[in-house]
């Protein structure tokens, strides 16, 4: 029987559960404790690397995906960009295949060391891709294809290149999660992920069972960041240093690393950080806005960016070579951006990115300690520092992000106002942006990561917003009535959708 204080904290609080298949395989999961148990997120991909180019006949002919009715596939995109290293990346995207457009469900067996389901599946209802009804799981719902071609010498020459073709299942950020949460049994020794739009096609991932007394920290994650520096003047002035402590939380506000230090690149690589804290994790995916798991990116991120009345799109392209130092780096100004903008990568982007020459500065220590110079052009007012990481534990993956304030140059607090709203029309509920996308609601911590990067254009948060809406067809509006959104005049063409 259970003791009384397991009866007074009341049952168990449902955890999501994330499954990410690539090419038929998923590295084991440990199922902590025993609570029940949902769907939050299921990533398939299929995938065919070829030296010639042959669009994505590879992954409709020749990878697990084949089986699936492929009529009706269209290409919709070709996207151009540069990789940083004097080469482009080219990426074309398609829809509109049967199997993109199906209604269509996955069901999720325990099943025992025999191959025996036990007990109850757990079910996400996938729904249609145009069609969203109240029944359907997942907020986002994303049946794509995409090939990829790496190392083009330039803008329409890509010969002599490598050519990745991939299929994409995604479905992520459940809709009913107490509804469609249920136990895993400890006898269950694999889970395996059965999808209606290929009956026969199981795929399995094995499980083990840890106690939650096996650990110092549980499912949830939240994040703290605190201003432990003190300003001379009672404000900070430019120049001047202010510093930040970064703590991880599980959502019992346990921490999930001893004070002073955070885990190392290597440490990320190895697969040796047993909080699930991620780092950048975009050199195997290829993430890619909208089409390909960026959710999964897990660029972990601290910025400060103000005054905060000043926020705004930036102009500036930033040079993503002049921002992989050891430091901070400037990426907006006041003369060009109308407000400053200082970031800086977890681990800093130098260890990140320097590890290809030298694997070994992988394993250099990481602080838990940010420390930005306030920039030379700072204006006066109220400035936001932002913080967002992903966490994967025990099978939960959730993303999230944090905010705090600081004052530069006056005691006077500036006003946020916002040039967009009625978010929340449809972002309610399981929909509301503290669970979905980054996890937050302080719209003040969008500006400073979103400038356009060299790497990566659309990167600019106008293009961001506008591309996922307007790609989206489970949008319920017209993308192109600018009102519906904007609180002011427009005078710009939107950037961003598609045929603009």
């Amino acid at each position: 029987m259970p003791n009384a204080q397991a009866l007074a904290a009341g049952p168990a609080e449902p955890v999501g559960l994330s499954l990410f298949f690539q090419n038929g395989t998923m590295a084991p999961i440990t199922i902590v404790g025993d609570a029940p148990r949902y769907l939050q997120e299921i990533d398939i991909t299929a995938t065919v690397m070829t030296n010639t180019d042959q669009g994505i006949m590879p992954v409709v002919q020749s990878s697990e995906f084949s089986s699936l009715d492929w009529k009706g596939i269209t290409q919709v995109e070709e996207e151009w960009r540069a990789a940083g290293d004097g080469t482009f990346t080219r990426q074309r995207f398609y829809r509109g295949a049967a199997w993109m457009e199906h209604d269509s469900n996955f069901l999720l067996f325990p099943t025992d060391s025999n191959g025996i389901r036990i007990g109850q599946p757990l079910l996400s209802h996938a729904g249609k891709d145009d069609n969203r009804q109240p029944s359907n799981d997942g907020a986002v719902r994303r049946f794509v294809a995409r090939q990829i071609a790496t190392g083009c010498r330039a803008v329409g020459d890509c010969a002599g290149t490598t050519f990745t073709s991939q299929g994409l299942a995604q479905l992520r950020d459940a809709l009913h999660p107490t509804e469609r949460s249920g136990a895993i049994p400890a006898q269950a020794t694999k889970l395996t992920l059965q999808w209606t739009e290929q009956a026969n096609t199981p795929r399995t991932v094995d499980i083990v069972h840890a106690p939650a007394s096996a650990y110092t920290f549980g499912y949830g994650f939240q994040l703290s960041l605190e201003v432990i520096s003190t300003p001379v003047r009672g404000f900070y002035v430019p120049g001047e240093q202010v510093s930040f402590r970064l703590t991880f939380l599980d959502g019992q506000n346990k921490p999930l690393h001893p004070q002073g230090s955070l885990p190392t690149f290597g440490q990320f690589l190895r697969g040796e950080i047993s909080s699930g804290l991620r780092y950048y994790d975009g050199f195997q995916i290829s993430p890619t806005l909208y089409y390909a798991l960026k959710h999964r990116e897990a660029n972990l991120l601290v910025t400060l960016s103000g005054p905060i009345n000043m926020l705004r799109t930036p102009v500036t392209v930033i040079n993503t070579a002049q921002s992989l130092g050891a430091g901070p780096a400037i990426w907006t100004t006041a003369a060009l951006d109308g407000f400053s903008d200082v970031v800086t990568g977890v681990p800093p982007f130098s260890i990140i990115f320097g590890g290809f020459a030298n694997p070994a500065i992988w394993d250099t220590a990481v602080s838990d300690i940010v420390t930005f110079t306030i920039p030379a052009d700072a204006m006066p007012g109220t400035y936001v520092a932002a913080m967002k990481a992903r966490r994967e534990f025990g099978g939960e993956a959730l993303n999230r992000a944090t905010t705090t304030t600081i004052q530069v140059g006056t005691t006077t607090p500036s006003l946020f106002t916002a040039r967009t709203g009625n978010c929340t029309n449809c972002h309610t509920g399981q929909r509301d942006l503290g669970l979905i996308l980054h996890g937050i609601t302080d719209r003040r911590a969008c500006f400073s990561c979103h400038a356009s990067l060299d790497v990566e254009p659309d990167n600019a948060l106008d293009i961001r917003v506008h591309e996922v809406h307007d790609r989206s067809e489970r949008f319920p509006a017209d993308i192109k009535n600018c009102m519906l959104c904007h609180l002011t005049s427009v005078s710009r063409p939107a950037r961003g959708l598609l045929g603009n």
